[in-house]
């Protein structure tokens, strides 16, 4: 019988919640290394499902080592968990109490398996966490430097670290984007050529978009990709009220931020996409829904190159057919 396990993770422990019966929990603690974790493992009963909140790092070692231990694993987003806490009408926030409530949520729904990512995933995943916090450190230090130009009386030596740190950031920006691309090419090239042969999306794009959907294998529609990547529209229905109220934007931030962009190369190069804005406008609807329906389209035409394994041919006419 399949008997579900609650793991909370911290930065440096597992609060982790074993069910005595049907109302009675026993609680327990295991350091949040490989140590701790091979230690938990021996201490799982048989047949255990652990579900685990997806906290970024810190939560993919111990979902690394009991995917390859071959314990049945869910990982879920942790507004999923929020939710169900507020459903209950849970008063108490220890982490005792939240592994608790993770493997309550695993009794009641019985969440999808999760099946850890490739080993190039997670060294992509890791490289572009490092361009993105490499971007945000050389635009604070760009506004450091223009700060700085306005002063009266300027500090050589201040101006000489600054410039070094500069230099440096974008030298380490320059050598990561090369290495990305390199990484993406050797492990998804097919991938990756597909792709770029989407009017409107760049290397980068492409390389997010890898990156965040697993190469692709774990969607079976563009419409789950947009809802994961979060560019889907929230539909509100109720009695004779029907309306958009914006994205659900529950993914990448920094992937949203560069598809939006992308939009606007779009309606200049993309025939598609370029007749569905002026469709839309034509229509009556805001320039930023336009966008966000021609960041839409881009997706499904990723997706379908992807899927089906052929360039993107801006001629092209739909047909009927289901995904392979």
């Amino acid at each position: 019988m399949k008997t579900y396990v609650g793991i909370d993770v911290a930065k440096d422990s597992l609060a982790v919640a074993f069910p005595k019966s049907d109302s009675s929990w026993k609680a327990a603690s295991f350091p949040n290394s490989p140590v701790g974790i091979r230690s938990l493992i021996s201490f799982l009963p048989s047949e255990a499902h652990c579900v685990v909140e997806a906290t970024g790092s810190y939560s993919m070692l111990v979902a690394y080592m009991l995917s390859q231990a071959e314990i049945t694993l869910s990982v879920i987003n942790p507004k999923q968990s929020h939710h169900f806490a507020k459903m209950r009408l849970s008063v108490t926030k220890t982490d005792e109490s939240d592994a608790v409530l993770l493997a309550r949520y695993g009794q009641m729904t019985q969440p999808a398996i999760y099946h850890i990512v490739s080993d190039a995933l997670l060294r992509l995943r890791q490289k572009r966490t490092l361009l993105r916090q490499y971007k945000k450190q050389y635009q604070a230090m760009r506004n450091v430097e223009h700060s700085f130009s306005s002063l009266p009386v300027k500090d050589k030596s201040a101006q000489t670290s600054l410039r070094h740190i500069l230099n440096e950031l974008e030298a380490a920006i320059k050598n990561l984007m090369v290495e990305i691309e390199e990484l993406t090419k050797a492990d998804f090239n097919q991938e990756f050529v597909r792709l770029n042969s989407v009017v409107g999306i760049s290397t980068a794009i492409a390389t997010a978009l890898i990156e965040v959907s697993g190469g692709f294998r774990h969607f079976h529609s563009a419409k789950a990709l947009s809802k994961f990547i979060g560019v889907a529209p929230i539909i509100y229905q109720s009695g004779k009220l029907n309306s958009v109220k914006g994205i659900c934007k529950t993914g990448d931030a920094q992937l949203r931020s560069m598809l939006n962009v992308a939009s606007w190369s779009a309606i200049q190069h993309n025939k598609s996409c370029r007749e569905l804005y002026h469709r839309l406008k034509a229509a009556g609807k805001a320039s930023k829904v336009a966008l966000i329906a021609v960041v839409n389209k881009l997706l499904r035409q990723a997706f379908a190159v992807v899927k089906f394994d052929q360039n993107f041919d801006p001629n092209y006419k739909p047909v009927f057919r289901a995904y392979p």
